[in-house]
């Protein structure tokens, strides 16, 4: 038994890395699944994937969360086959590895528009039918980007600066009407995520990385505990604490090193 169990959750951006690891693990967790993402295939062949390993077939949504109007259907589908969702994880989301003067205003826009924009949708959707039960966990994906800023991600970092802001003002707004909320802040993973951000290769041998199996671990065990924060690699959380106590000598000392890293980047590439 398990406090996902029987528990009706909604995982956006499925269809891939976290997402689609978050849905596996919670399926095996005896969670009831319903899983969006604007690759239809990718979705029902993760649900083939569930079903034969025994467990309910999760519904699936084809959804693009810059949508409301998507994203406000998706939510009726949700609520008229399963019911209130329980459980909502804003997981989808989009990067862009590149300088900011390199990046085009439409992909800025769509970096905004999904990062952002899309967890504001998905979250008003579901949180008024939480509100009137007075139980629910929004799970919000954020990054360690959006705690410590770095170069060639600036427009994504500030989207998931402004996630990370969001999840912690909803808490302070809403855990007296009974209503969790968790933020989750990974740092580099292995997925497909890199692939189609354009992210280098060659990151994985200059900064401390994870699967995304054993993120969607991590997350799962923070929504089991209840947990408000949830920063999945230790070092990031290092990183992180020591930047917030000594801001000025932690901005000296990654300034360094990120320049480090990109002229050793730079003769490599």
């Amino acid at each position: 038994m398990t406090l996902l169990r029987e528990k009706r959750i909604v995982i956006t951006g499925a269809s891939s890395g976290i997402g689609r690891e978050l849905a596996r693990l919670m399926a095996r967790r005896g969670g009831l699944l319903a899983v969006c993402a604007r690759r239809g295939d990718r979705l029902q062949s993760l649900a083939d994937e569930i079903e034969a390993e025994g467990w309910p077939r999760p519904l699936t949504a084809v959804c693009d969360v810059r949508d409301p109007a998507q994203v406000a259907a998706m939510r009726d589908e949700v609520e008229s086959r399963m019911g209130p969702a329980e459980v909502l994880v804003n997981n989808a989301g989009r990067g862009a590895f590149r300088p900011f003067v390199e990046l085009s205003p439409q992909e800025a826009s769509d970096l905004v528009a999904t990062n952002l924009t899309g967890v504001i949708h998905c979250t008003r959707a579901f949180l008024p039918a939480m509100l009137a039960r007075g139980s629910g966990h929004l799970v919000f994906i954020s990054s360690v980007l959006g705690e410590l800023p770095a170069p060639e991600h600036a427009v994504y970092g500030a989207t998931k600066f402004a996630v990370s802001g969001l999840a912690e003002s909803l808490d302070y707004e809403l855990r007296s009407q009974g209503i969790k909320v968790t933020l989750v802040e990974p740092g580099l993973v292995m997925s497909e995520f890199v692939e189609v951000s354009g992210t280098p290769l060659r990151r994985f041998d200059q900064v401390p990385h994870q699967t995304a199996e054993q993120v969607a671990v991590a997350i799962v065990r923070a929504i089991e505990r209840g947990q408000r924060r949830c920063v999945a690699d230790p070092l990031a959380w290092i990183a992180i604490d020591f930047r917030r106590h000594f801001p000025r000598l932690a901005r000296l000392l990654f300034g360094v090193a990120i320049r480090r890293a990109y002229r050793r980047g730079s003769s490599e590439g």
